[in-house]
């Protein structure tokens, strides 16, 4: 019988990162798909292969400084940042309710991806000033 529904994953990579207005090998992260969520035993690694929708990518930052409010972010498959899975994306920031220097963004994405390891480089720049990017997240299904 063939398989129906689906598994939703989403790996949570915490970091404490300086956002600011240019990319940068040095600031960006691996969020890697098969992160294990604890779900998965024996752990995968960042060779595995991955065949995957992928959903949205969350980010969370904090010490938000004035001027800073959009952050425009990329992911690559290879760690220079020059072969890019998903091209430039833009998303303004939401800040907190009761706290203006924490906030968050999403990009939504709804497309099939498909590779030989599970690598999945985040790079982020903002418009203006600065922030600190302290949690990525992706979700994607399979």
């Amino acid at each position: 019988m063939p398989a129906v529904g689906s598994f939703i994953h989403n790996p949570t990579h915490t970091l404490n990162t300086l956002c600011n207005n240019a990319y940068d090998v040095g600031r960006r992260h691996n969020a890697w798909l098969l992160a294990s969520d604890g779900t998965i035993n024996p752990a995968l690694t960042t060779a595995s292969p991955v065949r995957a929708r992928l959903g949205a990518l969350y980010m969370s930052v904090d010490t938000i400084a004035a001027g800073c409010t959009a952050i425009t972010m990329r992911v690559c498959s290879d760690a220079a940042g020059d072969v890019p899975i998903l091209g430039d994306t833009t998303a303004t920031i939401s800040t907190g309710v009761t706290t203006a220097a924490k906030g968050g963004v999403t990009f939504k994405f709804d497309i099939p991806y498909s590779a030989t390891d599970s690598n999945f480089y985040v790079f982020w720049k903002c418009n203006a000033a600065t922030c600190q990017v302290r949690t990525i997240q992706v979700s994607w299904f399979e």
